[in-house]
């Protein structure tokens, strides 16, 4: 495979998102008076498509390299993409059908009825979209800082900025499996409404925590030191749970004593909880 194909489809797929979001911001740009429901939208928009013009050429200005690749492999980024471009799509022809007697010079009456009628499913689409832009933004925020770290490999020289990264994309993650519950208990929205909403805020939290992971491990090259266990404990030095690759590990002595039990290195999450279980 070609080493750049990863980064190179990121590109397409960020662009095309790009023109989504562009086609229904012209769509509510051109809406004369329109209801807050409506207007609202149109920052997150103009929000998005900044951040994926700025996503696009940045990964345009690293793709030579290469070095992005992996971690752009590693977070799916493409699928985050796909839900936003999707949802962008469904706003402009909710929107289109809403708004058919309106014009740029008067919001109609008639359209101004409807959209009221349907304001729960228009406030979805743009609590969805905001949910969008948050996503994008912080992953690409990371991605911008593992650049910077591959660049200079100082650690030290950014580790502030990677310890609020990681702390805000928990948080968004966090923030992402509320809404998760939320959408699925809604009550306002039809059922369609509300398991795509659930969809897609899965998706979110989904690429936010692979996000986060490709973080820590390319913020950390894990280094540790001589180790002695207590009697009858358990001790552990590394990764559990899904192996991370290109993790820069060193360990110092291991000394275990009476019925102890210790690892280092990666371990999977079953291998784990099988060794310390017993």
């Amino acid at each position: 495979m070609d080493p750049l194909s990863v980064t190179a489809s990121v590109i397409a797929v960020a662009t095309a998102t790009l023109q989504s979001a562009k086609a229904v911001y012209d769509i509510v740009d051109g809406l004369m008076d329109a209801p807050h429901s409506v207007s609202q939208s149109k920052s997150l928009l103009s929000q998005i498509q900044t951040t994926l013009g700025t996503l696009t050429r940045t990964l345009e200005t690293n793709s030579a390299s290469g070095a992005v690749d992996p971690v752009l492999k590693e977070i799916g980024l493409n699928k985050t993409l796909e839900s936003t471009q999707s949802l962008c799509q469904e706003f402009a022809i909710t929107l289109t059908r809403f708004t058919s007697h309106s014009t740029d010079l008067r919001f109609s009456t008639r359209d101004r009825f409807i959209v009221q009628f349907n304001e729960s499913k228009i406030k979805r689409l743009n609590r969805d979209l905001a949910d969008c832009q948050r996503t994008i933004t912080m992953v690409f925020s990371s991605i911008t800082l593992i650049i910077s770290y591959l660049a200079s490999g100082n650690i030290d020289q950014l580790r502030t900025q990677f310890d609020t990264q990681e702390r805000a994309l928990a948080d968004l993650g966090a923030q992402l499996s509320t809404r998760e519950a939320e959408s699925q208990a809604n009550d306002d929205s039809t059922a369609a409404d509300e398991d795509s909403s659930a969809q897609l805020t899965a998706s979110l939290r989904d690429v936010c925590q692979k996000t986060l992971s490709a973080t820590r491990v390319r913020r950390t090259g894990q280094k540790f030191s001589d180790m002695k266990t207590d009697d009858h404990s358990v001790a552990m030095q590394g990764i559990v749970g899904v192996a991370q690759p290109d993790v820069d590990q060193s360990f110092g002595s291991l000394t275990t004593t009476t019925s102890s039990r210790a690892f280092q290195g990666q371990m999977d999450s079953s291998s784990f909880g099988k060794l310390f279980s017993k």
